[in-house]
């Protein structure tokens, strides 16, 4: 059986390159579509904290501080889970300024 991260994901005949970025898998790829972001570039430009507030007014029900953390790695190109306590931290005040 192949490794997940061996299927290419593909929107519209294409390679998803949003489901492939670091921490983000199709179903985070189709919900930063929904809110206005198609590419790895547009999330970048945007930063984190900004598309997890849209994310997170769009899917309010399904939207964690995972995926704040998932974004911001993503965005830096770390693991979620090897973000520092600190960071974490300074990520959540962000968000939660702007909530």
């Amino acid at each position: 059986m192949a490794h997940f991260r061996d299927r290419i994901e593909h929107v519209e005949g294409r390679i998803d390159e949003l489901a492939r970025m670091k921490n983000l898998g199709p179903v985070s790829a189709a919900r930063l579509r929904a809110i206005g972001i198609s590419s790895p570039e547009a999330l970048i430009q945007m930063g984190a904290i900004e598309a997890y507030v849209r994310l997170k007014h769009a899917f309010p029900g399904v939207t964690t501080q995972i995926a704040l953390y998932a974004l911001h790695g993503a965005v830096t190109n770390v693991r979620w889970y090897l973000l520092s306590d600190d960071i974490k931290a300074a990520l959540r005040d962000a968000a939660d300024r702007r909530l």
